[in-house]
């Protein structure tokens, strides 16, 4: 079962400790953490989904990115609420302005993991054109 929902809103923050992108939307959020770029920790990739509850490192095995969706595959389920849960689709409805952050934002949380954040051309739904 995957969770879908849409967001409106999206953005990242950037600070001397952290990387966070964020989408929302529906009553409902994803967020993608990171440890600052060119600092000496490693934690990995931070998934956390409506509360921090539903969140856990490296349990994202997939991300694609587009225009109008983002859809990501997990690894793992989070926890026993979750355990049906193998991934989120959100039909993305952002200003052009927050897409750009949401779509930066996502380049610098996968830094180093080339293979897992693959995004779609300008104009190409990742969704099968929802």
């Amino acid at each position: 079962m995957r969770a879908i929902f849409s967001a409106d809103e999206g953005g990242f923050d950037a600070d001397e400790y952290a990387v966070v992108c964020w989408v929302a939307g529906d009553g409902h959020y994803l967020t993608f953490q990171r440890d600052a770029e060119g600092s000496a920790g490693g934690w990995g990739i931070y998934l956390e989904y409506d509360d921090q509850a539903n969140g856990g490192y490296e349990c994202v095995a997939a991300c694609r990115l587009g225009p109008r969706s983002l859809s990501v595959d997990l690894a793992q389920p989070r926890n026993d609420r979750m355990v049906n849960v193998t991934g989120f689709d959100v039909a993305l409805r952002l200003a052009p302005g927050q897409w750009a952050a949401v779509r930066d934002g996502l380049r610098r949380i996968f830094r180093g993991y080339p293979d897992v954040l693959v995004e779609a051309e300008p104009g190409v739904a990742t969704d099968g054109g929802a």
